[in-house]
């Protein structure tokens, strides 16, 4: 359940915002499944990099259309490097190995801790005050969506071997092959999503979403391409099929680019808890 505060939509650009927020929680919710089909045929390392690599050219290349300056100044970029590292890099690599080692349902339910993390993170930062409202919306969230979920389905069937199970449901060789160990990195990078809503809220009041997304992916893309640039360059891209190929272009144009900005935009107009309330709307398509 959304609990929207009053003054949330007070404005037609906080209205605007909200849109934004339900556009990009439809996009990425839609990335479950896709990214489960490109890391079955591409490494989750290397289409990190290449994912993170495309989303920099397309987000320079609107940059330089448009007539955008970069940003400027040594604390500015400090600030974008820990985005960058929090927001792609760290944050994509863990997605895509998780991912690729376990399902959306499990995927969308650990990405659901977010809101909670977020609201945390806010209080600690002095960003927003803790209410009662707000712990609610995050607690009747959470029980919604495992309530949807069935969790119950989902619960251990009484044998510990299945936690060391493959998300095809075959016994796995090893642990990093289970869907444990894929569950646990999809939840690493709840966290690290988290904390770049978090950190990033200051800096959506100084720039424009445009310019913000291309100052993250800049040092995001560039760690995520040292890590997974090898695994990329072995990689026989040739050999993919052409609908992997669309479905990259897809990721790129609308989970990568347009959700990032839209994202940004929101998080510039609405509090950081109600942004990652609203990641709970991803259970509507990735289930």
């Amino acid at each position: 359940a959304l609990s929207v505060p009053a003054d949330a939509v007070s404005s037609p650009s906080r209205g605007a915002a909200i849109t934004c927020l339900v556009g990009t929680q439809l996009l990425f919710g839609v990335h479950y499944s896709v990214a489960r089909e490109i890391t079955a045929q591409l490494d989750p390392v290397a289409w990190t990099a290449l994912r993170a690599l495309l989303g920099l050219l397309t987000l320079s290349g609107l940059m330089l259309l448009l007539g955008r300056r970069w940003p400027r100044g040594r604390a500015t970029w400090g600030r974008l490097v820990v985005l960058g590292v929090l927001g792609v890099a760290l944050n994509q690599l863990l997605f895509n190995a998780g991912i690729a080692r376990s399902t959306a349902i499990h995927g969308v339910l650990l990405m659901a801790t977010v809101p909670a993390q977020t609201l945390a993170l806010g209080v600690l930062m002095g960003q927003e005050r803790l209410t009662a409202r707000k712990l609610l919306s995050v607690l009747l969230g959470l029980c919604g969506v495992a309530l949807l979920m069935r969790v119950d389905a989902l619960a251990l069937s009484g044998t510990s071997g299945d936690w060391l199970r493959t998300r095809d449901g075959l016994p796995a060789a090893r642990f990093a092959d289970s869907m444990l160990a894929g569950d646990l990195l999809i939840f690493a990078n709840s966290a690290c999503y988290a904390l770049f809503l978090a950190l990033g809220k200051a800096s959506t009041r100084a720039m424009d979403p445009l310019v913000l997304s291309a100052g993250v992916y800049l040092p995001g893309a560039a760690l995520a391409c040292l890590i997974g640039g090898p695994t990329l360059l072995a990689a026989d891209l040739a050999s993919l099929p052409v609908s992997i190929w669309l479905l990259i272009a897809f990721v790129i144009a609308g989970p990568t680019v347009g959700a990032y900005m839209l994202n940004l935009y929101a998080l510039s107009r609405l509090p950081t808890s109600l942004v990652g309330l609203f990641i709970n709307l991803q259970f509507v398509v990735a289930v």
